[in-house]
């Protein structure tokens, strides 16, 4: 976090900052007696450590590309939270019309589909080794709307969470 005194108190100075502020990726955390608290607005997202990095590796989901393997560590730390196609692309350096057409060319896919993949596949393994409800789970991995959730994984998985839970599981015990 980055404290900057303004010594101009008009209203429309302040407002100025701000806006400037904002354009350039910095979050306003508050203002107060003239004092204006920012943060890079991607510093409040998790970003990888060497360990982190191998273990994410491991397990992704995500295609091996040089070029992506920033985006795709930055989606794997992050998709359980509110994150979006911007703080993907403030992340990694990258305008967001920059960011969308490279992974389009490389994957096939924008950056909005693999971070809803990322959450589908984390809700189809909590459906399958947890008890939590499915409502928990959608919060889990990321969504505040729960309906959002129900239909993303009723078009990925051709199936509601519960139904395709009982079936799973059924199977497994075949």
């Amino acid at each position: 976090m980055t404290n900057i005194l303004v010594s101009d108190a008009e209203t429309k100075t302040k407002n100025l900052l701000m806006k400037c502020l904002e354009t350039a990726g910095f979050e306003v955390i508050f203002t107060e007696n003239g004092l204006v608290s920012v943060q890079l607005a991607h510093e409040k997202f998790s970003t990888t450590t060497e360990s982190e990095k191998s273990n994410a590796l491991r397990t992704s989901i995500f295609p091996s590309i040089p070029r992506l393997c920033e985006v795709f560590e930055f989606i794997e730390l992050n998709y359980h939270q509110s994150i979006r196609l911007k703080e993907v692309a403030q992340a990694v350096g990258y305008s967001s019309a920059y960011l969308t057409d490279l992974v389009r060319r490389l994957t096939g896919k924008t950056v909005n589909n693999w971070i809803i993949e990322r959450r589908l596949v984390e809700a189809s393994t909590l459906l399958l080794e947890t008890n939590y409800s499915v409502d928990e789970i959608g919060l889990k991995v990321g969504y505040q709307n729960i309906n959002h959730f129900y239909c993303q994984f009723r078009d990925y998985y051709k199936n509601t969470p519960r139904a395709w839970r009982e079936t799973q599981r059924s199977h497994a015990l075949l």
